[in-house]
């Protein structure tokens, strides 16, 4: 579950107005993160570089609002590529 006061914190915003709109971006950004980690949601929750990846790419979201359907990591902040290759050495790491 998002932390939202947090995630608002991190995207600078100070209004309600638009927290629905702001969750539904998280939700966004957690399942493109998970798309190209890992299916297992609950392992990468746990995860504390997560949150180093989702919030940026949910703040990106938010100050680009890009469509559902404009939506790729390849044009995500660099840090949010480097946190998901991390992530994805992490879930293979624990296989071997």
């Amino acid at each position: 579950m998002v932390d939202l006061t947090l995630l608002k914190k991190h995207c600078k915003i100070d209004h309600n107005s638009e927290d629905d709109l702001l969750e539904e971006y998280y939700t966004w950004a957690k399942y493109d993160i998970a798309d190209a980690v890992t299916d297992d949601i609950e392992w990468l929750e746990e995860q504390p570089l997560f949150r180093a990846a989702v919030y940026p790419l949910t703040a990106y979201y938010f100050e680009n609002r890009i469509a559902f359907e404009e939506r790729d990591l390849n044009y995500a902040p660099h840090m949010v590529l480097s946190v998901v290759h991390k992530l994805r050495d992490a879930y293979e790491i624990q296989f071997k």
